[in-house]
């Protein structure tokens, strides 16, 4: 059985082996010839009369698979280099001096021969660097062209339509002023959650569908007026207001000069808004629902985490208004054409952050 010093002991050297290694690696990376000076340091180390010594056999024994692993992995960065991957699947490995959004620059050095150029990048695959002298792409392996994009956002929303009448309307039934504001001020903030799929037609332009989902509350306890000039009636108001959208979208994309990381993302779509209000009135429940047609710009910055994968922040603004609304009190439907004055609007801001895939 291994003693406790014994066990600190071999913890502390496994510990002070990769702090060597991490140290040594840096040197190795700039130094070839420093891997020779390493192993002869090893080789005088095994002569060590230290290694006569039980525990630090003992220790050695769990040092040994870390040693090899580390030398092994220390090998095999020794040997990587920048390299550029076309989407024809040709490598080539060079010395990459610049990155721009549309060109990666590269050296090769064949004997003492040096060759300078560049490729577009349309038809590159991937690329590493590990050159920390070229822009901001150090050891990333850039966002690639692709056809397919899926999104998916979520995040806070504020209904753009004016409050005041219905304000108003409520005082008039009784409802104090601050309450009847709080009540519709909560009703405006909501949340949505979204789905986006694009195909790239183009470099910069796509197609696809867009489905969003808004929802929002609020409640107030008081005292309503019936307008018979004789009661008040104790009881509950309370809205929960869900819409769905579904529409054409409309998509362009632009990567920025400054920072291939980063990608400006639009589009514009056309779809059906499906709205659906919950509400009770003084304890009696009622469901108002309607459907229009409505339109959304959506505006984004995304930074790439991976090739393929980006995460951002969207602002938008979906614009719709409902001119027909059912009403359903649980006994009878009816339904009512809006006069234009009367138009439920359901527009709204959104901000969302959301992640990105690419294909």
């Amino acid at each position: 059985m291994i003693s406790l010093y014994s066990f600190i002991f071999i913890q502390y050297n496994i510990f002070s082996a990769i702090n060597l290694l991490l140290k040594l690696y840096f040197i190795i990376l700039n130094d070839r010839k420093s891997l020779l000076r390493l192993l002869n340091i090893i080789e005088k180390a095994f002569k060590c009369s230290h290694f006569q010594n039980i525990t630090f056999k003992m220790n050695f024994m769990y040092i040994k698979p870390i040693l090899i692993l580390a030398f092994l992995s220390l090998v095999f960065f020794v040997n990587a280099q920048d390299r550029i991957i076309t989407t024809q699947n040709d490598t080539i490995n060079c010395k990459i001096s610049k990155v721009t959004s549309s060109n990666i620059f590269f050296t090769l050095k064949s004997g003492s021969v040096i060759t300078k150029g560049k490729v577009d990048r349309s038809t590159v695959l991937s690329y590493y660097s590990g050159n920390s002298g070229v822009d901001e792409n150090t050891g990333f392996i850039a966002p690639v062209s692709s056809r397919w994009r899926l999104g998916l956002s979520g995040g806070l929303n504020d209904l753009t339509a004016s409050s005041s009448e219905a304000e108003t309307a409520l005082v008039q039934q009784g409802v104090k002023k601050q309450d009847a504001e709080s009540y519709y001020n909560d009703l405006k903030l909501g949340q949505s959650g979204g789905a986006d799929l694009h195909y790239m037609v183009t470099k910069m332009y796509g197609i696809g569908m867009i489905y969003k989902f808004y929802s929002t509350n609020s409640m107030i306890e008081s005292f309503f007026d019936p307008q018979d000039g004789v009661n008040l009636i104790f009881g509950q108001m309370n809205e929960k207001i869900y819409v769905h959208y579904t529409g054409l979208s409309f998509y362009s994309e632009q990567f920025l000069k400054a920072n291939p990381k980063l990608k400006l993302s639009s589009y514009y779509s056309m779809g059906m808004a499906f709205y659906r209000d919950e509400a009770i009135v003084v304890n009696s429940p009622f469901l108002l629902t309607g459907k229009a047609f409505a339109t959304n710009l959506d505006l984004g910055l995304e930074y790439f985490v991976f090739p393929r994968i980006s995460v951002g922040i969207n602002v938008s603004y979906f614009l719709s208004s409902l001119k027909k609304i059912t009403l359903n009190n649980g006994n009878s439907k009816n339904v009512q054409e809006l006069e234009k004055e009367t138009y439920e609007n359901i527009s709204r801001l959104d901000l969302s952050v959301g992640i990105r895939f690419y294909r």
